[in-house]
């Protein structure tokens, strides 16, 4: 596991070094693509690792995660309270599309290029490989494409290979297509059985090289990347959904959870995945509490009373004669359960923790929590109620298992009597009646730990809000309500860029959609997917 870790570290470095290099996220796509001879001479499971292991960065999580999404989603405020611009972008956000055009694509497709180019007997022994770094090529594609809509995709990362140096902007909807067919192959390869692989093993920080856990994901991402187009393509979703379902090999526990292990320096608290400085929400601690949900002690502390206490989440809120004295001192209100964020995390000045941490991109519960939601909506499958409170159940299991893991300090196991107890709660319990809601509020619990996707079930769902049964404050600043985000603000490349006439031209074009914003830049609109 040491050695592991100080893979992750040493690439991790080198992927912010390429950051500080490439003066413009964008511009980080043609600073590789203009060096056609740089091949890396690596093994394509090296790659792998490589890639795997950028997936998660620290500037996202200090950015995107920590003083955007977090606040946006009402779990945390600043410790201060919010101020009146927390909610736009600003100029640091989207730290997803540099990552991939910078290190994660590349990576990938400098593992398949590799495989290509073996000899045909050793070609064979790589099918596993091939396919497992085309599920993950795919998710992070999709990843980018979820909030950026139009990007070089189908002809990106070829330059060194022959390939284009001026690929064009695939729209979204065949981004999604492409995405959905690489991931339906890849599942195909696995499930063929090749015969004798070479084995990724270590170098698979996921599952380390089970193939069965990878058909799983490989499934269950099909129906994740499906749902986005609920609204905008229901037939596609549909038919994808049901081809999904027909197949046997689905997630079965948390075990086949897909997620990012990782050891106590990976998230190194004294860095840019530090959680400290951050006070819990009080919407989402509130419910927790009255609820008796049992992940409220893995999602917060208690303050210096002891005590479970959230920050208002409106600006105005917060400014209120009556609300400032809780903001006096910084242990007045609850703050994140720093180990679940960073494992090495150290406790009233204590020693540093040596436990392990995890970056989910989509847990057993999520899958649970989709299949609720296609059955609930009649869409595929059935028995709502059985998803729903396998979802509830297994979310609580895994931040149960994680918090342990993480060592939490005077950690207190969950007992089958607390999930029993929370379940039967009046704003938790299944409820036909409500079944859209109440799957979309637990599946927002369950993306504590996944922001990013907790923010695209709100805009695909429109839960949680100011009157679902986790109730959201109206969020508002000298009166005036203040809208959340929908998308990244859209750079535009200088004219002097080789991507500039295809880049334009894929904004034209998203530009004739009416809900696409004012400008690219309008990071209140909204991309294809997500309608209204």
């Amino acid at each position: 596991m040491k050695r592991a870790n100080k893979l992750y570290k040493y690439f991790l470095l080198g992927a912010a070094i390429t950051f500080i290099a490439a003066s413009c996220k964008k511009e980080a796509f043609v600073e590789e693509n203009i060096s056609p001879t740089t091949i890396y001479e690596l093994k394509p499971e090296d790659q792998f690792l490589r890639a795997s292991t950028s997936v998660v960065n620290d500037f996202e999580y200090y950015y995107d995660v920590y003083r955007r999404l977090n606040g946006w989603l009402q779990y945390t405020t600043e410790a201060a309270g919010n101020g009146s611009g927390f909610t736009e972008p600003g100029a640091q956000f989207n730290y997803r599309y540099g990552r991939f055009f910078g290190d994660v694509g590349y990576a990938v497709v400098d593992a398949l290029k590799i495989i290509e180019s073996l000899p045909e007997d050793q070609k064979a022994s790589y099918t596993n490989i091939k396919a497992i770094s085309e599920i993950l090529f795919a998710y992070y594609g999709f990843y980018v494409s979820d909030i950026n809509g139009s990007i070089p995709f189908s002809e990106a990362f070829q330059a060194r290979y022959g390939g284009t140096l001026t690929p064009v902007y695939d729209d979204q909807q065949a981004i999604f297509s492409q995405a959905d067919a690489l991931i339906k192959g890849a599942v195909a390869a696995l499930e063929a059985n090749a015969g004798d692989q070479v084995a990724l093993g270590r170098n698979d920080p996921f599952f380390g090289g089970d193939v069965t856990r990878w058909i799983r994901t490989g499934n269950a991402l099909r129906l994740k990347i499906a749902l986005r187009l609920m609204k905008a393509d229901p037939g596609t979703l549909t038919t994808i959904a049901n081809e999904v379902l027909a197949d046997p090999m689905q997630m079965e526990s948390i075990a086949d959870s897909w997620m990012l292990k990782v050891g106590p320096t990976f998230a190194d608290a004294g860095g840019n995945f530090n959680p400290t400085g951050f006070a819990a929400g009080r919407p989402v601690l509130e419910f927790m509490k009255e609820n008796e949900d049992p992940r409220l002690r893995m999602f917060y502390r208690t303050n210096k009373d002891g005590e479970y206490v959230g920050s208002f989440t409106s600006p105005d809120d917060a400014q209120l004669a009556a609300n400032r004295p809780l903001y006096s001192t910084p242990d007045t209100l609850s703050q994140l359960q720093h180990r679940m964020f960073t494992p090495n995390y150290a406790y009233n000045g204590g020693d540093p923790g040596k436990g392990t941490g995890f970056y989910p991109l989509l847990t057993y519960a999520e899958y649970c929590f989709i299949r609720a939601d296609l059955a609930a909506r009649n869409i595929a499958g059935s028995d709502a109620e059985t998803w729903y409170k396998n979802g509830v159940y297994a979310s609580i299991d895994l931040y149960n298992q994680q918090a342990r893991l993480a060592e939490v300090p005077d950690y207190v196991p969950v007992t089958e009597g607390e999930k029993d107890a929370y379940y039967a709660k009046a704003d938790v319990k299944f409820d036909a009646a409500k079944a859209t809601e109440l799957i979309a509020v637990q599946a927002y619990l369950d993306f504590f730990r996944n922001p990013f996707e907790g923010w695209a079930w709100w805009k695909r769902t429109g839960f949680p809000n100011s009157t679902s049964v986790l109730p959201w404050t109206v969020l508002k600043s000298n009166g005036a309500v203040l809208p959340l985000a929908r998308r990244a603000s859209l750079q535009i490349l200088p004219t002097t860029s080789l991507l500039y006439e295809n880049q334009a031209a894929a904004y034209s074009e998203m530009a004739q959609d009416p809900n696409f914003g004012q400008t690219p830049s309008d990071a209140f609109g909204r991309v294809w997917w997500d309608k209204p």
